[in-house]
């Protein structure tokens, strides 16, 4: 989207269709030999639930990862980050940066039978940029567009104009899902589709089970290369020791594994039969969201003084066991701008206590609590039921800033319930994740510009300087000068603390052995790249069939 970011914790998948699909024989690693065989049922794991499968509205990462099956964007991107073809399947762009013009695979279709055609390519393009739409995790890649200089050329051809030049504008167009005209421009857009979606890749979205389950069925029709698994099923799983369990016992093909059960669990000789155990890092961070307009939280030495009582080093080796690495702003480690002289806020509350007296916070009536004009300093932690280890690291939190004198209520939410909290204001601070794009342009996070519902600034932040760098570095096309530009921005937002960066977590995944073709991406893991899960696959003899088993090697 206009930046890939999704405000979940951690993803997955999920279910079975039925109560009657058989499930992988345990104790056994399949062993294949020959080209990939089509057919079978995949059960997903979702951490939330999904909250709509219209792609321009979503905000969550759950939503994409189900949509992602039955809508193609117009650019994909490779195993490598690279733009490939999607519905798209060539591209030419002017030497300006300020024209894109796109040519259309010709035989792509809607799963209604009508086919692609550019005016499609265009409503979409249209529906993103209507403040109507409230399309805050794309618009941030596409306010510059020129709808009056953009222009259908034939059927199969479209050129999209820009009033200024974005760096990244290219990868941006992978977030452009393209819906049918003819169905998306009836009715109300924002809530007529949140639970039906008619779309141009291989999947159709099938009716809600009575579980409430989510599935997804090939097309017959598809104008592409058909993947191979034939029906995938997503069941809402937001505990990861439960989620594990049910991996286990061969009842989801594939989940997220927390830190704890990766410590315990990845050597054990019985699982590694059935289970592949993979660690990876991906585009992500965890951090402390503050909210600006908190009567508290608006003042930056406020947000650094909490910053310096959170032990980064602690909850890397205590709640990760190693598997994580120290943040210090905005960029991962692996990120060409990510500025390796940022240092990180070193723990020290006898510092935040000094800091927090400098601006005005005192404990003046010996209660234990520091206070301003009469008021104690308290404030309130939103955490995600879903996470492994948000509640320990917000207990951490809460211990840790009592010995300075500031008292913390955690609040633990559903997924669908803190994403719209989050995105209203109406919370003090949060504990998060982000999963980022493959450029690193953090407009839509950080720019005052983005303040919801236009973007994704949830923090309410705002500073001349900072939106002085991200406009500079997103219309630089000489990286080299780019880099530069977001090397001082990474100085600021250190600065500024509208987060405090915690960590980098290292993915730990499970997949039953059953699925074959499972390849990690450098920085994406298993998803978001093409082909990725739908180059998966499984062997005949440990297909699941709704009402059938699986046969036995």
């Amino acid at each position: 989207m206009g930046r890939r970011l999704f405000l979940a914790l951690f993803l997955v998948v999920s279910i079975a269709c039925g109560r009657d699909e058989a499930k992988a024989p345990a104790g056994q690693i399949p062993v294949v030999s020959g080209s990939p065989q089509a057919g079978g049922t995949l059960i997903r794991r979702l951490d939330v639930e999904v909250v709509t499968v219209n792609p321009v509205v979503s905000t969550a990462r759950a939503d994409r990862l189900v949509t992602s099956y039955v809508f193609t964007p117009l650019i994909q991107i490779d195993r490598d980050l690279l733009p490939v073809p999607g519905l798209a399947e060539a591209w030419d762009i002017s030497a300006d940066g300020l024209r894109y013009r796109f040519d259309l695979n010709p035989k792509a279709t809607f799963s209604d039978g009508r086919p692609v055609r550019a005016h499609d390519v265009l409503f979409t393009l249209r529906k993103i940029v209507d403040p109507a739409s409230e399309a805050v995790q794309l618009i941030g890649g596409f306010e510059q567009l020129d709808l009056t200089q953009s222009r259908v050329v034939d059927d199969h051809t479209i050129e999209v104009v820009f009033r200024q030049p974005l760096a990244s504008q290219l990868i941006r167009f992978r977030d452009v899902l393209i819906l049918p005209e003819h169905i998306y421009s009836k009715g109300d857009f924002r809530r007529d589709f949140n639970q039906k979606a008619i779309g141009s890749d291989p999947y159709v979205l099938q009716p809600r089970t009575a579980a409430g389950d989510l599935v997804v069925r090939r097309r017959p029709d598809y104008w592409g290369e058909t993947p191979f698994i034939e029906t995938v099923v997503f069941k809402v799983i937001d505990d990861h020791n439960t989620a594990f369990n049910a991996l286990r016992l061969g009842e989801i093909d594939e989940t997220m594994i927390s830190s704890d059960t990766w410590q315990r669990e990845r050597n054990n000789p019985p699982l590694k039969k059935i289970i592949d155990f993979q660690r990876f890092y991906t585009l992500n961070y965890n951090f402390i969201a503050w909210n600006t307009r908190h009567r508290y939280l608006g003042d930056k030495r406020v947000r650094r003084a909490l910053a310096m009582c959170i032990p980064i080093d602690s909850v890397i080796q205590d709640l990760y066991h190693g598997t994580a690495r120290a943040m210090t702003g905005p960029f991962t480690p692996d990120e060409w701008a990510y500025n390796p002289t940022v240092p990180v806020v070193p723990y020290d509350p006898e510092g935040a206590k000094r800091l927090l007296a400098t601006a005005g916070w005192r404990d003046t009536d010996g209660d234990g609590v520091v206070d301003r004009d009469g008021k104690p300093f308290r404030f309130e932690l939103l955490i995600m039921s879903g996470s492994a280890t948000a509640r320990p690291i917000a207990q951490m939190v809460q211990s840790e800033l009592k010995k300075i004198g500031v008292e913390v209520e955690i609040a633990i939410m559903d997924g669908s319930e803190a994403i719209q909290r989050l995105m209203n204001g109406s919370y003090d601070a949060g504990y998060l994740s982000w999963e980022l794009d493959p450029d690193p342009d953090p407009h839509s996070l950080f720019h005052s510009s983005q303040i919801p519902p236009r973007g994704q600034n949830i923090v309410y932040y705002s500073n001349p300087v900072a939106d002085q760098l991200i406009d500079q570095a997103r219309r630089e096309l000489d990286q080299s000068k780019r880099k530069d530009l977001y090397w001082k921005l990474h100085e600021v937002l250190a600065e500024d603390q509208p987060y405090t960066w915690v960590c980098q977590v290292s993915v730990k995944w499970g997949v039953n052995r059953r699925v074959h073709g499972v390849l990690p991406s450098r920085g994406y893991g298993y998803f978001g790249w093409a082909p990725g899960e739908f180059g998966w696959w499984i062997p005949r003899e440990f297909q699941r069939t709704q009402g059938g088993a699986a046969a036995k090697p």
